[in-house]
């Protein structure tokens, strides 16, 4: 290398150097004058993924200990002490117990109760079986015509069956036309329309 290609080496190495050496002063000065904006970052990052990770435990905790009361309930309905703690930790499911428990246990105050329930699908169910339990047509069919009601071609298939009973039967039929055939009671109102009900007190 002759000395002409020496200097003009040394000076490209002195301007590589110049270059990282007025990178590494503007990286300082950034950091002067952004520092506790960047320590703040830096601090919730650290927070936020600490709670992140304490809230997923605390989500599964609340989940173990609400399939224990459950399969305690399964076992034992009248332990309370699981139904509270069941109420606590997945209160949605403790609903639903309630309603499967009052419709085994034909608890009419219950159903009533369970009626006004803020959710959606246990105010539902508790609507259809208190509709059921009671046997009033008139029930059934204000279940079946709110909007959205799980149960509509149940309700309906009750509807039928009671208005059969009391002797109505054109107005059965007509409830019973209303039930879809791809429907899984779909065969069973079809029989219904063509064999007629059996009444409490014997065949009609």
């Amino acid at each position: 290398m002759s000395i002409k290609e020496q200097v003009e080496f040394a000076k490209e190495e002195l301007t590589q150097d110049e270059k990282l050496l007025a990178g590494l002063i503007k990286a300082e000065r950034f950091y002067k004058r952004n520092k506790v904006m960047i320590l703040a970052l830096a601090a919730i990052l650290v927070f936020g993924g600490i709670g992140y990770g304490v809230m997923g435990y605390l989500k599964e905790q609340r989940l173990l200990k609400a399939n224990e009361a459950f399969l305690k309930l399964r076992a034992n309905p009248a332990d309370e002490n699981a139904m509270k703690i069941l109420k606590q930790e997945n209160p949605a499911l403790a609903d639903l117990l309630a309603v499967q428990r009052a419709i085994s246990e034909e608890d009419e105050a219950a159903l009533k109760t369970l009626q006004s329930n803020s959710d959606p699908l246990v105010s539902d169910l508790a609507s259809y079986h208190l509709g059921a339990l009671e046997r009033r047509s008139g029930d059934l069919k204000n279940y079946r015509m709110k909007s959205g009601a799980l149960l509509k071609e149940f309700a309906l298939f009750d509807e039928a069956y009671l208005l059969m009973r009391d002797g109505k039967v054109k107005e059965a039929k007509e409830r019973l036309a209303m039930i879809p055939e791809n429907s899984p009671l779909g065969p069973v109102a079809k029989m219904l329309v063509h064999y007629g009900v059996v009444t409490d007190k014997g065949t009609k």
